[in-house]
């Protein structure tokens, strides 16, 4: 009786364990997954960085070839080629801030949980704008 009764548990809590972790893949770039500081801030190293090379309607057609995949997957590819004349040349919290402001510059919505590639990211996909 006592092994059935571990049994049951361990599938219990192995099926609450991949819940949770399906509901976590389940956010999206609509579900407020930056803060407006973040935004902010983005829109300050966008102006000194990105601007002169890409405006607003690039990011959208990016965002719009990136659907459905991973947040986090973005940010590498970003952080790895950009600026072009020196990629991976910004601090990691200046790439995620750009990330923010070019979400909130497609009319996502900004929400109370900072954005972090070392938290959560690779679980939030983006949708097309």
């Amino acid at each position: 009786m006592r092994i059935v009764v571990k049994i049951a548990g361990g599938v219990i809590l192995l099926s609450s364990i991949a819940f949770n972790a399906s509901v976590r893949a389940q956010a999206t770039v609509n579900d407020g997954v930056f803060t407006e500081a973040q935004a902010t801030s983005g829109q300050v190293v966008y102006d000194a960085q990105c601007k002169t090379c890409h405006n607003m309607r690039f990011y959208r057609d990016t965002l719009r070839s990136w659907n459905n995949q991973p947040l986090l997957y973005l940010w590498e590819s970003i952080m790895g080629t950009m600026p072009a004349d020196n990629p991976g040349s910004l601090m990691f919290e200046e790439y995620t801030n750009v990330i923010a402001y070019i979400l909130k510059e497609q009319g996502f919505p900004s929400g109370d949980s900072e954005l972090d590639p070392d938290n959560g990211m690779e679980s939030i996909s983006i949708v097309s704008p």
